[in-house]
């Protein structure tokens, strides 16, 4: 049953199209009037009179305004009314219904008949929409540093399902191996504190082998020990992380006693404060040596972490002990930010000194079986020597072995160093991947507090694509149904396929093709270029539509043999 809801809008519509003229250019259609169909009494009032000879599944056209007017507002009303009803707005206002419009009323209503009937034949192909599959809901979350914990933490909160995997025995990741962090020097430990991990699904010693797309969801393997699942998800978070770079056998690494990295420094600091071992054992004339085994022809970039990191621990060895001397060695200071260049002025008012040298290779630490001096020769000749009892080695941080793993089995993009790339400027932690996402040192070495931050905001982004099924950087206005194939009409020929830009397009064992819902953009190639018109894009205009614009019957489809 066919029943057209005319709004008349206190008479404003009717006035531009009478009643009788439009009933009469809509035949088998039920044309129902009422005066306010935007107002909740007056729809309310006109659906009380319907209700019982409206069937279950009647087709409802509601001719008004437009949608972004009162449009919605009036199918909306009737929507909450009755749920099993299939409702379609018709923009009879617009265009057609204005006597200023230039037309006359013959013409006026010849063409709400056509919006009208248009709307009736959507309605119609809505119907062969064939239903999506129940969505995934659960999210992943892979790798429990700062930023998975963050991740994990949110969804948590936002009450998604979420599973966190952490290879490690504990989660809390470059936490557990720091004591203060900068620029705040707050302890490590009270970050943790703020992460709580209620309602979340912890993995620990957990190996995520590998990731793979299949029927609209992330299908995991994940290893614990001896046992071996797989587990479907509907989202992504890659928090992996990244690895400290050692200083190998640069300046006496692994040869000269003495000879250390940061991460060294910062464990022996962090237990001299908590009084698990003396300040004796600190170090009384220390040297800093940055960009080791960075910004080099190997790694041909800046961590952005080294440079914090050696001045937070010169702040924290002057402030144990105070008569302590403190040389870094730099080719330039990497300080961003107000707070850093704070900490920065901080140290060189405690008496900590910052020595530019343009080529490390001038720089050579001596001494037997442990450091005695550092040693650097200028370009003019002259030789400087520091006499030190420790040389602390700032290295950079580098992608998780895992990194690659995953982005190769995920069809994800990396950089020149591994990092897993998202769409910058605009959307930094959105992936290529449907419902993937990435934050913290898997995207770029980063900061503790910016970790965490980008883990909350990557959990919110995996909350939204669960609720509208499409990423953030598509443009798509509306989230509508997903293109279809009419099997009867598919020859079989594959240019879907080859259009299609999102791989949603495929071919079946039948030699018919098909559309995976969960990939599919709602770009409509896979119509435009369909020869067949077996593809359909049900938010897009579709022959049908138009034809019952027109008035005429579309022309019978056949399948090519």
């Amino acid at each position: 049953m066919k029943v057209c809801l005319f709004c008349t809008c206190m008479g404003t519509l009717s006035a531009a199209l009478p009643e009788n003229a439009l009933r009469s250019a809509l035949p088998g259609v039920r044309l129902v009037t009422a005066k306010r169909l935007c107002h909740t009494d007056s729809c309310h009032e006109t659906l009380n009179a319907l209700s019982e000879s409206l069937p279950p599944h009647a087709r409802v056209v509601v001719a008004a305004c437009s949608h972004g007017a009162r449009g919605a507002q009036a199918t909306g009303c009737i929507k909450k009314t009755f749920t099993n009803l299939s409702v379609e707005l018709a923009d009879i206002r617009e265009g057609c219904a204005w006597p200023s419009a230039g037309a006359d009323e013959k013409d006026r209503t010849a063409q709400a008949a056509s919006l009208i009937r248009m709307a009736f034949a959507h309605l119609e192909q809505r119907d062969e929409v064939p239903p999506l599959p129940d969505p995934e809901r659960r999210v992943l979350v892979v790798g429990g540093g700062p930023a998975g914990m963050a991740a994990a933490s949110t969804l948590a909160g936002l009450g998604v399902p979420v599973t966190l995997a952490e290879r490690r025995p504990a989660t809390g990741g470059m936490l557990n191996q720091l004591g203060r962090l900068f620029p705040l020097m707050n302890e490590a430990q009270e970050v943790d504190a703020e992460l709580p991990l209620n309602g979340v699904d912890v993995l620990t010693g957990t190996t995520v082998s590998a990731i793979r797309r299949e029927k609209g969801a992330w299908v995991a393997g994940l290893a614990r020990g001896e046992e071996k699942l797989e587990e479907r998800f509907g989202a992504v978070v890659l928090a992996v992380g990244a690895q400290p770079v050692l200083p190998g056998k640069k300046f006496g690494s692994g040869t000269l006693k003495g000879v250390i990295s940061q991460m060294e420094l910062d464990t022996l600091l962090s237990a001299v404060e908590r009084g698990a071992k003396s300040a004796g054992l600190l170090p009384t004339r220390a040297v800093f040596i940055q960009c080791v085994n960075a910004r080099s022809d190997e790694a041909p970039y800046c961590s952005s972490i080294c440079c914090p990191t050696a001045v937070k621990n010169a702040l924290r060895l002057k402030e144990l002990a105070p008569e302590a001397s403190v040389t870094v060695l730099h080719r330039q200071m990497v300080m961003p930010g107000v707070r850093l260049e704070e900490m920065y002025r901080r140290a060189m008012k405690n008496g900590v000194r910052f020595l530019h040298v343009d080529d490390l290779g001038a720089v050579h630490v001596e001494g037997e079986d442990v450091v005695q001096s550092v040693r650097i020769a200028s370009a003019d000749g002259s030789t400087e020597r520091i006499e030190a009892d420790c040389v602390a080695c700032s290295t950079p941080l580098r992608p998780q072995p895992a990194a690659a793993r995953l982005a190769e089995g995920m069809g994800l993009r990396t950089d020149g160093m591994g990092f897993f790339l998202g769409h910058e400027p605009a959307h930094p932690l959105e992936s290529d991947g449907e419902g993937v996402f990435i934050c913290g040192s898997a995207r770029w070495p980063s900061f503790v507090h910016q970790a965490v931050e980008q883990g909350r905001a990557a959990a919110v982004l995996a909350a939204r694509f669960l609720n509208e099924r499409r990423m953030p950087m598509d443009e798509i206005p509306e989230h509508g149904p997903a293109a279809f194939i009419r099997k009867e009409l598919c020859s079989g020929c594959g240019r879907c396929v080859q259009a299609c830009p999102h791989g949603a397009c495929s071919l079946g064992d039948d030699r018919r093709c098909a559309v995976d819902a969960e990939l599919c953009r709602r770009c409509g190639s896979c119509a435009a270029v369909c020869p067949c018109r077996a593809a359909v894009l049900p938010s897009a205009p579709s022959a049908r539509e138009i034809m019952a614009a027109l008035g005429t019957k579309p022309a019978l489809q056949r399948r090519p043999s």
